[in-house]
């Protein structure tokens, strides 16, 4: 029976790969079955592809590549994944991975391509795969942890919960995944204490950003290889080190925002401060930071906002609106509380009593809560998410549904215009949109005037956005009602007449009435 079923599970995986049919527009598309694999199309045509083996594709990223991490992705029911091919320390050959001893709960591994980062967890905390970050034990939840592996001195006072523990994530804008703010007590400095480092922390200090952010000097000592061949530290400067060959020293520079760490028996030895005892070497290169969130190119910093701090959860579980923001909102967690945001285009309704809180806007009293995150417009979507009129304003009975960046086309019932503020198509006299239909039921030289309130369909019964109608007298010749009010003229080439029905020029024999249409004409026109 298991034989069978796993026969039949390849089966079904066989078979969406050689039916998927690709959308109208090129890109590159999920596989409705298997999480890592997706389609590239291209002219309508589709190539399978699969995404390096222990990252997952995600359709919503607006990148080139759009394979990351499982934990950053939401894959629904697309459960399947290719064969592991992975060793000891990498189940899988990229990802982030729990040390294979289940007591060792502070140590885990960044693998990329295969091979094996090992990364240390700041002291108190334990490594969660489910979100590829650092978080306090009990959040964790991990059984079996040695006590011992990352507990701090006895002669040091214990660390401290902050009465009002929250988690704050960066976007993901360059080198940043996740980080966490830790505070302390607002009122008087606790130490918190990392392997080989003692800090203290205030209300708005995350560790190491004390030393990431001390100046550099410029050091003129000449420096002497104490060896012939090897890697040694600047005596003065933590991120400078000396590379020795035959006895002579090239001076090199750590990424900025790493460190050199002498007792790392890789060929890599920067890494991150928190990990290295710079001991007196306090200096460091300028900081080559470009964003607010990056003061530099490598490490964890706090957020710049202390205010993603202030919120407290009126109750213990929950969600709950930001009072300045009405696409943010707080998930309340037995008094903890995380920062959360809508999708773009959405806004948080306090009011539902769904689980996902999120609405369209017309559907939300905002209120005082005026900001919103910036937009990502793609295309004809101003926002990811929405209903948004035609860009051309003289088109009001035109709309469109935006679903996460893409767009679908929708055309109100004759007569109607699209009306934002609820996103429905009303009367004109209440959309009250100018410039609509600025050539609407005009009349052409020879008296032609597009039908009022009335709709044609095609075969399949769909309404005709833009509808034709052939001309009385020539068969060569026709009209054209864009969005069924605006009339223009539209004439077939030369040997072609019009088809009523299948709306578009066809042979002369195809159209009854219009066999002999040319050479009656010629006949005409030779009399």
């Amino acid at each position: 029976m298991r034989y069978i079923l796993v026969v039949f599970a390849a089966t079904v995986a066989c078979i969406y790969a050689q039916s998927f049919k690709c959308p109208p527009k090129d890109g590159q598309y999920e596989d409705p079955v298997q999480c890592d694999k997706f389609y590239e199309c291209v002219d309508g045509r589709a190539t399978e592809r699969l995404c390096p083996d222990g990252l997952v594709f995600d359709p919503t990223i607006r990148k080139i590549n759009k394979c990351d991490q499982p934990f950053n992705v939401d894959c629904g029911n697309r459960e399947e994944l290719q064969p592991p091919r992975g060793n000891n320390l990498c189940p899988r050959r990229n990802g982030f991975f729990a040390h294979p001893d289940p007591a060792v709960c502070n140590v885990f591994y960044n693998c990329i391509e295969g091979e094996a980062n090992e990364i240390t967890c700041t002291a108190g905390l334990h490594f969660d795969q489910y979100t590829g970050a650092c978080v306090w034990p009990h959040d964790a939840g991990r059984q079996g942890c040695n006590p011992g592996a990352n507990t701090q001195p006895q002669s040091q006072k214990p660390l401290l919960d902050h009465p009002r523990w929250c988690t704050g994530l960066v976007p993901n804008a360059g080198t940043i995944v996740s980080f966490s703010l830790l505070h302390a007590s607002q009122s008087a400095p606790q130490q918190i204490q990392r392997p080989q480092l003692t800090m203290a922390a205030t209300r708005s200090s995350v560790l190491a950003a004390m030393l990431l952010l001390i100046p550099a000097a410029i050091v003129d000592a000449q420096f002497k290889c104490p060896k012939n061949r090897g890697q040694f530290e600047d005596p003065v400067q933590c991120d400078k080190y000396y590379v020795c060959d035959e006895g002579e020293a090239t001076e090199k520079l750590c990424p900025d925002g790493l460190v050199f760490d002498p007792t790392i028996k890789l060929v890599n030895k920067c890494d991150q401060p928190f990990n290295v005892d710079c001991g007196d070497r306090f200096e460091l290169q300028p900081a080559q930071g470009t964003t607010d969130y990056c003061p530099r190119k490598n490490g964890f910093f706090s957020h710049p906002d202390p205010s993603i701090c202030n919120f407290t959860c009126p109750k213990p579980d929950g969600q709950f609106e930001d009072p300045y923001q009405c696409d943010k909102y707080y998930e309340c967690n037995d008094g903890r509380v995380k920062e959360q945001l809508c999708p773009d285009g959405l806004v948080f309704n306090p009011a539902s009593k769904l689980v996902n809180k999120c609405d369209q806007v017309f559907n939300v009293d905002c209120g005082d809560r005026k900001e919103l995150q910036p937009p990502r417009p793609i295309g004809v979507c101003p926002r990811q998410n929405g209903f948004f009129p035609h860009p051309d304003s003289s088109i009001c009975n035109i709309f469109y549904n935006c679903i996460n960046g893409r767009e679908l086309e929708m055309t109100c019932v004759a007569g109607l215009h699209f009306y934002e503020p609820t996103g429905t198509c009303v009367w004109p006299d209440m959309a009250n949109r100018q410039g609509c239909g600025s050539n609407a039921n005009k009349k052409l030289n020879d008296g032609f005037q597009c039908p009022k309130n009335a709709q044609k369909m095609d075969k399949n019964g769909q309404i005709i956005t833009h509808p034709n109608y052939p001309h009385p007298d020539d068969c060569q010749r026709f009209y054209i009602c864009r969005n069924g009010i605006e009339p223009r003229q539209g004439t077939c080439d030369q040997g072609m007449v019009y088809n009523e029905d299948l709306q578009r020029c066809d042979d002369p024999e195809n159209v009854p009435g219009c066999e002999d249409w040319y050479n009656s004409s010629e006949t005409d026109r030779d009399a």
